[in-house]
């Protein structure tokens, strides 16, 4: 097997894929570039990806990497960093599937598809990692998991705010949540959510894959919002307007160290419910007042 890593700006991702694509990349697989400025906090509706990257590919055979070489060397904008090496298949794929084993949250297995399901007669949900953000491994996410594994949430309405790969929009669809809304600013993170839901055969009409423009008018039961806190502190009046009298709200993507700043913020608009800490990051628990 053999891989093949190209140092990229991210404006070029999109027909970097489609070349590596083209040229018989068997995976595609995206990492920050640590040289370059890392994007911690991006400011509301900037694209959240970073603006230089590194993108892996992996070839089946010798000959379609070193073409693949020679078509990036026509594309003027790619890196000049462009690494080739050999891996053992086999470790590759077992050192990768051991980072993600099932999981359960309260009523909800969530586990990766080339495991069985947990439990067959109860709650689960199939996802693998992808280049979209949210796998469940982060404790942000595994915050927000075990929330919403602790509700009732049949026939209540809920909005994923930062979707990411979808995953708590999912969560909250196997868990009975109707109609659920997720939104992104990245169109990536849109594309990951609508297929992470095909795939967990979820209708669109459970769970409706959109932008913020078309939710303006809308009100739910339920907003949950793993970003980060810059953000947050930025949303809290658009999180008024989006929840219905006595709604739900959870917050995470918060350092411990954010909490006071968050809580200073929503104070007099919301009733603090809980704040739950795990490894330095903090889900905060708020009910309309």
């Amino acid at each position: 097997m053999q891989q093949l890593r190209v140092q990229l700006d991210a404006s070029i991702l999109d027909e970097v894929e489609a070349l590596l694509l083209s040229c018989g990349a068997l995976s595609l697989c995206l990492e920050e570039d640590g040289v370059s400025n890392p994007i911690f906090e991006p400011p509301i509706g900037d694209h959240p990806l970073w603006s230089k990257l590194y993108i892996s590919a992996l070839f089946e055979h010798l000959i379609a990497a070193e073409l693949t070489i020679k078509a990036l060397a026509h594309h003027t904008q790619v890196g000049t960093q462009v690494l080739l090496e050999t891996i053992d298949e086999t470790d590759w794929q077992a050192k990768f599937q051991q980072q993600f084993n099932a999981k359960r949250y309260g009523k909800l297995w969530v586990y990766p598809s080339w495991q069985e399901t947990p439990e067959p007669e109860g709650i689960s949900l199939k996802l693998d990692p992808g280049l979209a953000f949210g796998t469940g491994k982060h404790p942000t996410t595994d915050l927000c998991l075990d929330w919403l594994g602790e509700q009732n949430l049949t026939q209540m309405s809920l909005l994923d705010f930062g979707c990411g790969s979808g995953i708590l929009a999912l969560a909250a669809a196997k868990l009975g949540a109707q109609p659920v809304v997720a939104i992104d600013i990245d169109p990536q993170a849109l594309r990951a959510t609508e297929q992470n839901r095909d795939a967990n055969d979820i209708s669109p009409d459970q769970l409706y894959v959109t932008t913020a423009k078309d939710i303006e008018d809308r009100r739910f039961s339920v907003v949950i919002a793993n970003i980060l806190a810059g953000p947050l502190l930025e949303l809290r009046d658009q999180f008024v307007a989006l929840l219905l009298p006595k709604g739900e709200l959870i917050l995470s993507g918060i350092l411990s160290s954010q909490v006071d700043d968050i809580k200073a913020a929503y104070s007099g608009h919301f009733d603090l419910v809980s704040v739950e800490v795990r490894e330095d990051w903090a889900r905060i628990a708020y009910k309309l007042s």
